[in-house]
């Protein structure tokens, strides 16, 4: 997908819609969503690290498996960096986030 065009914060926008809804988890968890997330928390813009962010804690407040696929992944430092220089809003959700992560 072409950056430029938004379609990837579109994307990410509605696996954080998805993530909101029991057959969303089972969706992102069984399709491969959840590296994609954690890339976004990376490299996504600011809006897509947000809605990446908050994708990712609805994931691992409900299940221990997806906190541990999350953290397989490797998405402990670009949230700890994603707490200190995001948005406000991507700040207190990579807070949350690291904190469930944390149990």
């Amino acid at each position: 997908m072409d950056p430029a065009a938004g379609m990837i914060d579109k994307a990410v926008a509605v696996l954080a819609n998805l993530s909101t809804i029991p057959e969303g988890k089972t969706a992102i968890g069984q399709e491969g969503g959840i590296p994609c997330l954690v890339e976004a928390v990376e490299l996504g813009s600011a809006r897509g690290k947000e809605h990446a962010a908050a994708a990712l804690l609805q994931l691992c407040t409900s299940s221990d498996r997806y906190c541990s696929m999350v953290q397989r992944e490797g998405a402990v430092p670009p949230l700890v960096v994603l707490s200190q220089y995001g948005t406000p809003r991507a700040q207190k959700k990579a807070e949350s986030l690291l904190r469930v992560l944390s149990k």
